[in-house]
């Protein structure tokens, strides 16, 4: 098993990144290398098809974490429920032959969905590598097996303390011994079948009340199978520390701020079929479309994203609105932006902000 807890993300990126590997084909590397030039070129109107995909497979939680909206039980606009997999076939059969990744998890728990193995297989058969994380507190023996055999890549679970004490400060509600009995069925399973993946990465939370525990839940999760563990900044809350990778970047008049990536690269589908501009934006008034109603092309290129896009481009920006009122507007990746500090400072709509209502 791998300890990241310096930071050393390089060797993390190869394991997964052999992972994803096979999954590459001509059609898809090329989609990509038009794609990257398109968001090089902050193209407002790219012509490339999105190559990741991020889907919010359901907005409930069986926990209570207190710094995500969902545990928190902050109101996004949308009622809880699961997506459709009609909506997932329906995304595959658009994009599906372009897509080289699928993140199936965002605001929700994951593993409440009922056909989770059933929209991993849909998207393992079209050739696409596949990420869940869990808080691995729910999910029944019979599910983790048909995960496996659906042929799920990679699998992250959530943790935040080696003791029980530690554990339920931030995973409120939850129990840190069926969270380690599910990850040994898992291992397990895996050896028994003689399979490689999924492969388990542990995301340890740094919080100010757990820091000690870290090396404890590392040797704790290595003992039982994990490949990796990743030690991460906690949430953003006025009560934790917050690495300064969590910080706005400082502005530098001189140098091109790098745009936001996700407007190229990334489709992000909310429950509803809402299609967001990136997976930070939480409520459904931020969504830019709804993929229940057209085509994700039509979306992607609607006067929403368009203007979403035309933030980040040297010229266009100069066509919005004065007053243009838009989720990106928040976002610290437009307020780094040299060129656009003049305008940001005449539109009252542009104050940055949390995205998720606040820790």
């Amino acid at each position: 098993m791998r300890y990241l807890a310096k930071g050393d993300f390089f060797r993390h990126g190869a394991l997964l990144a052999r992972t994803v590997t096979p999954y590459l084909s001509p059609v898809k590397l090329g989609n990509l290398i038009r794609c990257e030039w398109e968001r090089l070129g902050r193209v407002t109107r790219p012509q490339s098809f999105p190559y990741m995909a991020i889907l919010d497979i359901t907005n409930a939680c069986n926990l209570r974490c207190p710094f995500c909206p969902t545990g928190a039980r902050r109101d996004s606009g949308r009622r809880q429920r699961f997506l459709p997999v009609d909506l997932v076939r329906k995304l595959l059969d658009e994009v599906g032959s372009y897509l080289i990744s699928a993140v199936l998890f965002n605001w929700g728990e994951p593993l409440l969905h009922p056909q989770l193995p059933e929209i991993v297989r849909l998207f393992h058969q079209n050739r696409i590598f596949t990420s869940v994380s869990s808080n691995l507190n729910i999910a029944p023996l019979d599910v983790l097996a048909a995960l496996c055999e659906a042929g799920l890549d990679h699998l992250v679970i959530s943790v935040s303390g080696a003791s029980q004490e530690v554990y339920e400060k931030y995973h409120r509600k939850g129990q840190l011994q069926l969270l380690l009995d599910n990850l040994k069925f898992v291992t397990d399973y895996k050896r028994r079948q003689h399979l490689s993946n999924p492969v388990i990465e542990i995301k340890y939370l740094v919080f100010s009340f757990n820091r000690h525990e870290v090396e404890a839940a590392a040797h704790l999760t290595k003992c039982l199978g994990a490949d990796l563990f990743l030690r991460v900044a906690g949430g953003g809350s006025p009560e934790v520390e917050v690495s300064p990778a969590n910080k706005s970047p400082r502005i530098n008049p001189f140098l091109a701020s790098p745009p936001c990536h996700q407007l190229w690269q990334t489709v992000v589908l909310n429950t509803n079929g809402g299609v967001a501009p990136c997976c930070y934006t939480y409520f459904q008034a931020q969504d830019l479309g709804n993929f229940s109603q057209g085509t994700l092309r039509k979306i992607r290129l609607n006067e929403k994203f368009t203007n979403a896009r035309s933030l980040f481009n040297l010229r266009r920006f100069r066509d919005l609105p004065p007053h243009l009122q838009h989720p990106c507007l928040q976002c610290h990746l437009v307020h780094a932006q040299p060129h656009l500090q003049r305008y940001l400072d005449q539109n009252p709509h542009a104050a940055k902000g949390h995205r998720t209502g606040g820790p």
